[in-house]
């Protein structure tokens, strides 16, 4: 088996998850007719497992806490996040999903997930193989290296 140098695998990676990236925002703009982007989802997969402050996003998200507040905003017109005090601390809010955020989240999800199937179904079975393994190998060191990303259950770079 042929050991390809690290560089290499690097350049292929990065043309890879923008033209991944791109298909499936396509793909949300099309399936829902709105203009449902990848950062919000991803701040949905982050308010999943637990409310999270303002400033606790925009960490996550690596941004100030400026974009933080306008891509919330957004999420709070579509009726997806709601904000609400912060027990411990009355300076700050906890921004929650709504039921209408999860089943965004989940529809987003379920979109995602039939645009990709048939593209994983194309590959030979031991390819198949091959880029789950990957995969996994990707996941594992990537959550040692940003433990944020562990919770990204939508971990597509932007």
């Amino acid at each position: 088996m042929t050991t390809f140098p690290a560089d290499f695998i690097s350049r292929e990676f990065l043309f890879v998850l923008p033209a991944l990236n791109r298909l499936i925002g396509r793909e949300l703009r099309g399936e829902t007719g709105d203009d449902t982007t990848l950062v919000q989802i991803r701040v949905l997969a982050f308010l999943m497992d637990a409310p999270i402050t303002m400033s606790a996003l925009a960490r996550k998200r690596r941004v100030t806490l400026q974009s933080a507040s306008e891509l919330v905003q957004g999420m709070v017109a579509r009726g997806w996040v709601v904000r609400e005090p912060d027990p411990k601390d009355r300076r700050q809010s906890l921004l929650h999903i709504t039921n209408e955020g999860r089943a965004q989240f989940e529809l987003s999800q379920e979109q995602m997930v039939k645009l990709i199937v048939p593209l994983i179904d194309s590959l030979a079975p031991d390819e198949r193989e091959h880029v789950h393994y990957a995969l996994l190998a990707l996941r594992r060191v990537l959550s040692t290296q940003d433990p944020i990303s562990e919770a990204d259950s939508v971990s597509l770079a932007e």
